[in-house]
Order: C-alpha cells, then structure tokens, then sequence
C-alpha cells in the first residue's frame, strides 16, 4: 500500500484509540527512562568536574549525594503538592512552562560548574558544594526529580484500572543504566566537557517528551474504561488495613529508606577511604541500593524475609570483622564483604518498604515519603555525623539502626515468623533477635575501641577523621603516629634523641629520603612538599633552606605545629618554614614559579592519593615549578590496593623525563617502613646518583600505561590484580 493510500484510509474507530494510548504508553515509558539515566549520569560527572577542586576526598561525593537527594525530596514535594492542589490542566501546563524554562537555561548555560565557582579557600567546602549545585544544575534536576511521581499520576489518570507502580521500577531501570554505562563506557570515552555537552542536548529531548506526555494525559482516553495494557496491576494489598495504622506506615515510610541511604554513603566513604575516590567506587554501591528499589518494586517474590535477614546477620559480622583493620584484607574481599552488606540492608529496607506500599491514591505521599528518608540519610551523613561523629561511626550505627527497625517490624505485623507459632514463639524469637544484636555491638565495640589504644588527639572534619596516637613497636621503639583512615601520615619517635629522625615511608634509604640527603651545602635548596602530614620531610631541612608545604587539611596543620616537633626543630636549626593552606594545585595554579629544586608530592587521602594530582596537567604545573633543567620530582605511590606507576610513567614520558623506582622493603621497625617511590629528572645524569633502584621504564611492565588527565582518568586503570 503506498503512502497515500494510507493517508486516505479511513481509520479503524476502534483501532485508532488503542493505537494511540499504546504510544503514549511507550513515550511515558521512554520519558521515566530517559529522565532517570540523566538522573543518575549528571551525579558523577559533576562529582568528577569539582572532585580536584576540594582535595580529591570522599566528602565531596557524599555532599554531591547530599544536594541530590535534597533535590529528589524537592522535586517530588513539587509533584505531591502541584497533583493535589492544582487542577490536572493547570498542574501540566505549569509544569511544561518550568520545563521550557529549564531547557533554555541548560542549553544556553550548560550544568556543569565553570571555573568562576571555584573555592579561594578550605573554608565551608560543603556549604560551597551545596550553593554551587544549586545555581549550576538546580532546576533541571527538579524537573527531572518530579518526573517519576508525575509520570505515574498522569499514568493512573489515563489507565483508572491499572497500577503504575511498575513505572517506578523502570525509572530504577534507566538509572541502573546510567550508572554502569559511566564508568564503563562513558568515562572512558568523553571527556567531562562532551559529556556536560551530551547530557544537556539529551536534558533538551526529555523536556520535549514530558511535555507531550503531560498534555497528551489530558486528552480522554479508551484505555482508562478497558484497563489493557502491559502494565498488569501490582496495587498494595495493604491499601485499606493501612489506613488504620497511619502513623506507624508513615514513620517506617521515612526510617526504611532514610536506613537504606545512610548505610549506602557510610559504606561508600568507608570503600572510598581505603582504595581512591572515584566513578566506579561511588557507583557500585548505588547499582547495589538501585537494584534492590528494581527488584522489591517489582514483585515480591524478590524479597524474602528468611533469605534475607539470615544473609544479612552473616554479612554484618563479616563486615564487622572487616572493620576492624587488624590485617590487609584484598580489595576484592572488601567489596565483596560491604556490597554484600549493603545490599541486605537495601533489600530488607526496601522489601518492608513495599509492603506497607498503599493505594494510588495515596501514591505522591509514598514517592515523598522515599525522598524525604534519603534526604534525611544524606544530611544525616553529609551534615551531621561530622559535626557530631570524631570518626566514620556512622557505618556501624546503620548497621544497628536497620536490624532495629527489621526488629520493630517483625513485631509489629502479625504475618511475620515470630507470630507463626503463638505468643510464646514471638517471644523466643524476639529474645533471640536482640541476643543476635547484641553480639554484633559487642564485637563491634570491640573494633572501635581498639582504635582508641594510645589516643592522644582524634578530629573529624570534610577532609576525612585525623588520629594521634602514642604507639610502641615490637622491637620496643616508642612513637606518635598521625593517621587519616587506616593509612599513616608520619610519625615521630618519643625520646628526645631520636625526635629529629625522619621515620615511616621517609626514612633516609626512602626515595625522598635519598634525594633530599644527596645535598651540596654551599647551595641551600628551596622544596616543596604537597602534603604536610606531621611534616616529617622538615626533619631533612638545614640551615639557610626554605621547605614549602602545601595541605588542605586545616587541622593536619594544628597537628603538625602542636604535636609534633619537626617544623620547630627545622626553624631551630634555621631552615625557613612555610605552609600553605588549601588544594595544592589550586594554590601552585595562582602562585608565581617557585623555582624549587625538589618538589615532593606525597598528598595521601586515606590509601590512595587523590586522582587529580595526578593527571597531565597536574605534571605540567609541577614542572612549572622546579627549576629547569636540573630540578627533581619525588613522588610517592605506595598504595595496598592501587598500582600506580602506569600513570606516573606516562606523564613521564609526554613529558620526557627520566625516572627511577626505589621499593624499599619494611625492616620490621617503624623507622623504615615499606615504601614505593618514584623520583623523576630530566637527564640521567641527574638520577643516577639518587640511590639504587629500578628503571621506571622497568617496573610493573606488564601493566598498560595510564594517560590521565583532568577530562579523564579510570580507577580501572590501576587496580592491583
């Protein structure tokens, strides 16, 4: 039949509603997905944009977490209150114009931050994020956050007799879609300033597809007396016996996900602090947490009370022995054991969640319900754990706080196993429960207060939980050693005749320590150091010498100058000491050449450094910084779970410089401990008498070089296999 025999068939009166209601069903469909995978893609790329602007650290993606959530609650208290008070003509006709204005915002301003937002100072970081947020993404993302409540309204509007509850789970589908797809395709193929272009032109699309989803919803449909469709009913069975326990729903409504997210971004920052803050490690705890909402959401076969809660008591003690960091566990046991963690507490959080689910009529106060808790779980970790917490505590309290509300929950539904045998089985299984919990806070107390042995000084702050403590080695040998995470930061030796002897990964036969003793006297040397930590490399400092930190921790600055002697002992002997407080490569950007003749980079966060010191940029601002030709780069790599001379080496080569490794074995003592460094020069002449060591061209050959630069870097680049 050619074209215009179509166009002059008259159409079939019943075929022709039908056909129509099922392409508004498909462009629904297609625009919950679409707005879902926007959702979730924006979240790490802008994460990745600012991360080098605020030290590299994990608080930076929990605050980025923060604003998001914030946002979803917003948005979806913009559906709840423009569906219930507004006419449904007037509701979509509001909410197309707030899309147009949207779209011409993002698509003349773009989302991602510019330059203009960057911090001058270490002061606030979080409130800076959150304002920054706001201004550069804030209205798109409201408009995409409304998306699935408002969808699913005009869903129930067109089709009476249908639940649109599966909608839900498919705007979880589009986010579990975005997430893998950023660290494994995304990421390592677009820059951050094509992927801000390609999100924005696909933000464009959306906003044309909502807007013909929320008029066509207007128009009467044949669908809503037939109730057809793909879409079968999952309507709550809960709808009316839940009526009668408002209250208690409304409180677990909040309290299961509010659990749910924090035990996501105590879990985060804890696999976070231990390996590198990047993409991958931010999004496998959030594919974990998204599909448990996919799953529970989607039918309740799913969620198991039995299965899951026996997984979960056997997840919390594995983890908790994790926790306690008295062995090196392999990175592949440690997300194994945590994901593993998380994703009971997710599917029990979430399985309650959906039992207590209620009719559609009751359907926005749900959604809103949900955001609000993981709003509330994102202040509770971004904001107030803290400012109250001197460590990451809150990693075991989620823990504790979901076995007390899956305990609360038992209780309180007659249909659960406790009640399956009468009053007297309830009793024994309750008494069981809290003997079960009370194990696990014990042995986590246990973990926690191991950590306090020797404490002199403990502060928790944006840049992670800075620790002194007073230690004594087997060979007898007595310290203070600072300590962010479970990753040593320097040290000091007690006794008053050693308290001048460089220790740990800077002892003399250290990479640092060869260069910096290799000194001709008549000529004092000017370093830099990015990374103060308890400031051991000031031990090196002689008279008439000038060493230059960089840190943007403030209270590793309070620590070093109170603590810690070695910054004094270096001003006695009258070396000239300078610190710089903030991002070492924001600080270096704004200053003049230093002109040094040794630069260290030492600027660990946790057991990784942070991946925008690393970058090709960030290598051309170093050597903009040294003296030329003769000036020499140390830098520090020691790492238990990440190999990173691949990244070193291919700066070292877009830069033709020559390199050496030195790999110092541990001797059993905390004067020298176990320490990979990479010191690099141009001309070998320069290196060769540095110290014996390995060739950079040399060592771990067999891994692929890593050219990273600030639009790109990948954690799988360097994973130790």
């Amino acid at each position: 039949m050619s074209p215009n025999n179509v166009s002059a068939a008259a159409p079939d009166p019943v075929d022709s509603p039908e056909r129509s209601s099922r392409l508004l069903d498909l462009v629904l469909a297609a625009t919950v997905a679409l707005s879902a995978w926007l959702i979730f893609q924006v979240q790490p790329m802008i994460a990745k944009r600012i991360l080098p602007w605020f030290g590299g650290g994990t608080a930076v993606w929990t605050t980025v977490m923060l604003f998001f959530q914030s946002a979803l609650f917003i948005g979806y208290l913009y559906a709840h209150l423009t569906t219930t008070r507004l006419s449904s003509r007037r509701q979509v006709r509001f909410h197309v114009t707030l899309l147009a204005v949207a779209a011409m915002l993002a698509a003349i301003l773009g989302v991602l931050p510019s330059d203009e937002w960057r911090p001058t100072d270490s002061n606030r970081p979080a409130l800076h994020i959150l304002v920054m947020l706001a201004a550069a993404v804030g209205l798109p993302y409201l408009t995409l956050a409304a998306t699935a409540p408002l969808t699913q309204v005009w869903f129930a509007r067109i089709h009476p007799g249908r639940s649109p509850y599966r909608l839900y789970a498919l705007s979880n589908v589009g986010s579990l879609a975005a997430l893998l797809s950023y660290p494994f395709l995304v990421e390592p193929n677009l820059g951050v300033a094509s992927q801000g272009t390609a999100w924005t032109s696909l933000f464009v699309l959306f906003a044309l597809l909502c807007a013909w989803s929320g008029l066509a919803s207007l128009r009467p449909s044949s669908a809503a007396s037939d109730g057809s469709g793909s879409l079968r009913d999952a309507a709550a069975p809960m709808g009316d016996a839940s009526e009668r326990k408002r209250p208690l729903q409304r409180f677990f409504w909040l309290a299961l996900p509010a659990v749910a997210s924090v035990a996501l971004l105590a879990i985060t920052n804890h696999l976070c602090q231990d390996i590198l803050s990047a993409p991958l490690l931010w999004i496998a705890p959030m594919v974990v947490y998204l599909l448990s909402f996919i799953l529970t959401f989607d039918s309740d076969r799913w969620y198991r009370r039995d299965v899951w809660m026996t997984l979960g008591a056997v997840a919390s003690f594995a983890a908790a022995f994790t926790w306690q960091r008295r062995i090196h566990i392999p990175i592949g046991v440690l997300l194994a054991v945590n994901l593993t963690l998380l994703a009971a507490i997710c599917m029990i959080c979430h399985g309650e969640l959906v039992r207590l689910r209620p009719s559609t009529r009751r359907l926005t106060a749900f959604y809103l319900s949900i955001s609000a808790g993981g709003a509330i779980g994102g202040f509770l970790v971004g904001i107030v754990a803290p400012l109250l917490l001197d460590d990451y505590y809150e990693l075991q309290l989620s823990l504790v706080a979901a076995w007390l509300l899956a305990f609360a929950l038992l209780v309180t539904d007659r249909t659960s196993p406790f009640f399956d045998g009468g009053r007297g089985m309830a009793f024994k299984g309750l008494l069981g429960a809290i003997g079960v919990l009370a194990a696990l806070c014990v042995f986590m107390y246990v973990g926690v207060s191991r950590q306090w042995d020797g404490h002199i000084a403990q502060d928790r702050s944006f840049f992670g939980v800075l620790k002194v403590r007073f230690l004594r080695a087997s060979t007898g040998e007595e310290y203070y050693g600072l300590t962010n995470g479970r990753i040593s930061h320097g040290g000091q030796f007690k006794d008053p005749q050693q308290r001048r002897v460089p220790m740990l990964y800077y002892h003399p036969d250290s990479g640092v320590g060869k260069v910096l003793t290799q000194r001709d006297p008549q000529y004092p040397r000017r370093v830099g150091v990015i990374g103060l930590g308890a400031g051991t490399i000031a031990a090196y400092a002689e008279p008439k010498e000038t060493f230059r930190f960089y840190d943007i921790n403030p209270q590793v600055i309070t620590y070093a100058k109170r603590i810690f002697t070695y910054l004094d002992d270096a001003r006695d002997r009258g070396a000239t000491i300078e610190i710089v407080e903030g991002d070492a490569r924001l600080a270096l950007e704004s200053e003049p050449p230093q002109n040094f003749d040794v630069l260290v980079l030492d600027a660990f966060n946790s057991d990784a450094i942070p991946a925008h010191l690393l970058t090709r940029e960030a290598f051309a601002l170093y050597l903009r910084h040294l003296q030329d030709p003769n000036g020499i780069l140390a830098v520090h790599i020691s790492s238990d779970h990440l190999e990173l001379t691949p990244v070193v080496r291919a700066a070292a080569e877009h830069f033709q410089l020559d390199g050496i490794v030195l790999d110092v074995p541990p001797d059993g003592t905390p004067a020298t401990a176990a320490c990979v460094w990479i010191v690099l020069g141009r001309g070998a002449g320069r290196l060769s008498g540095q110290g014996v060591g390995t060739p950079l061209s040399e060592y771990a050959k067999d891994r692929p070089e890593a050219n990273w630069t600030d639009d790109y870097s990948s954690l799988l680049d360097v994973l130790v296999h």
